[in-house]
């Protein structure tokens, strides 16, 4: 199954709005992030990319808002990969219950 098809079944495609789930708690630490779910008490270290996102998220947004902040901001990503890194790290939140369908 492709991460294009995966994203689908989840309901998660460019127009979806997303947002972090308030069941965690985020600490910056450098240029990366530390987030611990509340639900289940598992800590989660995002690198620098995942931390941006993370803050992106922090208000209710769409994929495309949160692809078009990271072109933005990393000049060295093309935007078929960027929005496949999205997607994919968005799938994996949401199947953690880190963020939230809104």
């Amino acid at each position: 199954m492709s991460i294009v098809s995966s994203m689908q079944s989840l309901g998660l495609g460019l127009e979806t709005v997303v947002r972090a789930s308030p069941q965690q708690v985020f600490c910056n630490v450098a240029d990366e992030a530390v987030l611990l779910s509340m639900r289940d008490g598992e800590y989660y270290g995002l690198n620098e990319v995942a931390a941006n996102i993370w803050r992106t998220i922090q208000a209710p947004c769409t994929v495309l808002e949160v692809r078009d902040a990271l072109l933005a901001e990393y000049c060295d990503i093309h935007e078929p990969e960027c929005e496949s890194a999205v997607l994919a790290f968005l799938g994996e939140m949401i199947s953690l219950k880190l963020v939230d369908l809104v």
